[in-house]
């Protein structure tokens, strides 16, 4: 029995010893599997582009510039008395429009006012006598315009150098443009205002004038343009701060297409060529006239695109809208702010096909775009579906080692020529 026992608790530790060498295998086996998944499968997955879907559609477009400005006469002048001596009256207030020759008040010189003085001690008679004898002089109008400062009352004494009133003749806003944006402007453009005091109240006005020497603002060149109002509202002041939306083109009704889905020539030949992989990049990551991408953290990228757009001469405003976009932000529709109009150009997109991974390549004639939208002349009707490639610029490194050919190019799928 002793020995029985004994094989029998033998036999038991046997087969733990086995059934925990089969969990060990099991566990390296589930091991090597998860591994497999994540560095194999996974990432094939993951390197597998995936597609936005977008139709073309009809909207209003338009390319617009923005800037700030500050309302401003167009002549500011000071009026002064003819004499010195004393103010005796002052006939218009702040804000009174007046003619050119209009009496304005009326001065008495040093000697008159000391005759004046003298007889009202005397008697009102002999102040009404020496007053019909001794006229004053008058303050005229030079200008016809607003007053827009009374800077003294009757009874104070004036020299022959004090403004008395300071009038304006016209209100305008005096706009500063950068020389990336002031070569869009031209004069009798549309311009809408409004002002920091009244955001919600919108008022017109046309290009006036453009300056032809410029100056220098925080290492900036900038060009004053000079907005006239079709109408000057009774609520706008000299001094006000002013935003200023400069029409450069628009159109009704125009068939558009997000400007992401736009490619460029030699972008869509090339990704056509390397069968979804844009120029300078292969499929274990090499490198050539383009930089690699693929091989690149998001913030890596997000400089090399924002130098290759600096590149093309792009301004910040439209780098950032452009980044926006490929980041799948979209932008906004009618956007404001720098972009440009241009003729119509050459341009391709991305249409599906029998092969998923390989969407077929479309051309298509563009016309204007507002940075966010691009007019589509030729090759694509209303309710046409393009693709989109969806590119994430966030914080994660790219797993993928290449690319799709719907990563658009560059600034592409702009207007015309810059």
């Amino acid at each position: 029995m002793h020995w029985a026992g004994a094989i029998g608790t033998h036999n038991k530790a046997n087969n733990m010893k086995k059934a925990m060498k089969w969990i060990v295998v099991l566990a390296v086996l589930a091991g090597v599997g998860y591994w497999y998944y994540n560095a194999k499968v996974k990432k094939v997955e993951e390197a597998k582009p995936s597609y936005d879907r977008a139709k073309v559609e009809r909207k209003d477009l338009r390319t617009t510039v923005e800037s700030t400005g500050e309302v401003e006469p167009r002549n500011r002048l000071d009026v002064k008395p003819p004499i010195a001596g004393r103010l005796e009256e002052l006939l218009v207030d702040e804000g009174d429009s007046v003619v050119k020759g209009q009496i304005l008040g009326w001065v008495s010189s040093t000697e008159r006012a000391t005759l004046l003085d003298a007889a009202l001690a005397v008697s009102k008679d002999e102040l009404e006598y020496w007053e019909n004898l001794y006229k004053p002089s008058p303050l005229v109008s030079p200008i016809k315009g607003t007053v827009i400062a009374r800077n003294f009352e009757p009874g104070q004494s004036i020299s022959a150098n004090d403004a008395v009133v300071v009038i304006a003749d016209d209100l305008i806003i005096v706009a500063n443009l950068d020389e990336t944006d002031v070569g869009q402007v031209k004069n009798e453009q549309s311009v809408e205002v409004t002002l920091e005091a009244y955001p919600d109240r919108e008022f017109a006005g046309v290009v006036e004038k453009i300056a032809y020497d410029a100056k220098t603002v925080s290492n900036v060149t900038m060009y004053e343009v000079d907005v006239r109002p079709d109408r000057v509202p009774s609520f706008v002041r000299s001094g006000m701060t002013a935003n200023l939306l400069f029409v450069i083109e628009e159109k009704e009704g125009a068939l558009v297409l997000p400007a992401s889905a736009i490619m460029e020539q030699a972008d869509a030949k090339t990704a056509s060529k390397t069968g979804g992989r844009p120029a300078g990049s292969s499929a274990s990551g090499g490198s050539g006239g383009r930089p690699d991408f693929s091989s690149m953290s998001p913030e890596e990228r997000a400089q090399a695109m924002t130098q290759r757009m600096k590149e093309r001469g792009m301004s910040d405003a439209e780098i950032k809208e452009r980044l926006a976009q490929m980041a799948g932000g979209g932008g906004r529709p009618g956007g404001k702010g720098g972009a440009k109009k241009g003729a119509a150009t050459v341009s391709y997109v991305f249409v599906a096909s029998g092969n998923p991974d390989q969407p077929e390549q479309l051309v298509v004639k563009t016309g204007m775009t507002d940075g966010s939208y691009t007019e589509i002349l030729e090759g694509l009707e209303e309710g046409d579906e393009v693709l989109i490639q969806k590119i994430s610029l966030g914080s994660r490194k790219s797993s993928s080692s290449g690319s799709s050919p719907l990563m658009p190019s560059i600034g592409g799928g702009r207007g015309g020529p810059r």
